[in-house]
């Protein structure tokens, strides 16, 4: 073999490891590539598939909170509209029917009934509020005819509502009404706040005139009981309507 020779051999043979370093690197760059795009498909699919799931969980969970918000609304609007009709019913008949003499024992306590779902609203849905009417609705007479002055529940309950503690755990508001065989009888109790103003000397304008109503126009045919016992103001009026 001449030196010809063997020089061609050894020109061809790094021709064709150039060649093949050349394929080789072609071949791994175009290998990282699809690498690469296969990455990039599989994030993109996932990226795809969590977009579909969390928009398949917003599509269930929008319409519960537009539901729920639509249904806090409607609770509100139902309770405001609910207060103010109590509202407008205190005020025509204060208005109104306070204007005479004398009530039906009926109207008044639909008065007092209509005066404390008003002062309710204020309240807490926790708090311990007890509220119970005991009326003798089979003698219509005695319920429908005039014969009661009018608001002489007012101060009674207005004052729990003014007086009482509600932030205590053990804290609470009763009010019995009954009416029967021409008597009223009214109880209201309620735990006193530290912060209550019973012992302010101003106050006590609106019980003043109560008395003097009551004096005035069921003398003997009437007892006001106001105590204080174990931190809980207590308040007892009987009213005698018809005199013997």
């Amino acid at each position: 073999m001449t030196i010809e020779i063997s020089y061609i051999i050894i020109l061809s043979l790094l021709a064709i490891v150039v060649v093949l370093w050349l394929l080789y690197f072609v071949l791994r760059k175009k290998y990282r590539k699809l690498l690469l795009d296969n990455t990039r498909q599989k994030e993109l699919f996932n990226r795809m598939d969590n977009q579909k799931i969390e928009h398949f969980h917003r599509a269930q969970l929008n319409p519960h909170l537009l539901k729920n918000s639509l249904n806090g609304m409607l609770s509100h609007a139902y309770q405001t509209y609910y207060t103010m009709d109590k509202l407008a019913m205190v005020l025509d008949y204060v208005l109104y029917e306070s204007e005479d003499e004398l009530v039906s024992p009926k109207a008044e306590i639909e008065f007092a009934r209509n005066l404390i779902e008003i002062n309710k609203v204020k309240l807490s849905p926790l708090f311990d509020i007890r509220v119970k009417f005991d009326i003798d609705e089979v003698n219509s007479y005695m319920l429908n005819t005039p014969s009661l002055i009018p608001l002489v529940s007012v101060d009674l309950i207005e004052n729990a509502f003014k007086h009482a503690d509600f932030h205590g755990s053990d804290s609470f508001i009763s009010i019995v009404l009954i009416f029967r065989n021409g008597w009223l009888d009214l109880m209201v109790s309620n735990r006193i706040s530290k912060r209550s103003p019973l012992q302010k000397s101003k106050s006590g304008i609106g019980s003043k005139t109560l008395e003097e109503r009551l004096m005035l126009y069921y003398p003997s045919r009437h007892q006001l009981r106001r105590f204080v016992e174990n931190d809980v103001y207590n308040a007892h009026l009987q009213i005698k309507l018809y005199a013997e």
